[in-house]
């Protein structure tokens, strides 16, 4: 997920904004996708602790996901836009992660 990103930011061409707005655009959907799945695999899964250890899991690959796009005191690489999605993925998957804690 972070790889392909990474390669079309670092590869883009001459229209470096189109480029890299494309790949904001399929990382978001990816992560859409992988919280597709964790609530999935969350419904379907019998215990608490299994539930949290989930929703644990994509909380931390959101964390991933945004030190890896947005490093401290880098400059901007991806847009607002995108670190607030992102940012809402984790933190939906944080509020489901206490409520079976």
């Amino acid at each position: 997920m972070l790889r392909q990103f990474s390669d079309a930011v670092v590869t883009s061409s001459p229209n470096k904004l189109i480029s890299i707005n494309q790949a904001e655009e399929r990382l978001i959907a990816k992560v859409e996708f992988a919280y597709g799945v964790a609530a999935k695999l969350a419904d379907r899964e019998p215990t608490l602790e299994g539930n949290e250890a989930i929703w644990a899991k994509m909380v931390a690959i959101c964390d991933q996901i945004a030190g890896t796009i947005r490093p401290a005191g880098e400059p901007d690489l991806v847009s607002k836009v995108v670190c607030d999605r992102l940012l809402d993925y984790r933190n939906a998957a944080e509020s489901r992660r206490q409520l079976h804690s």
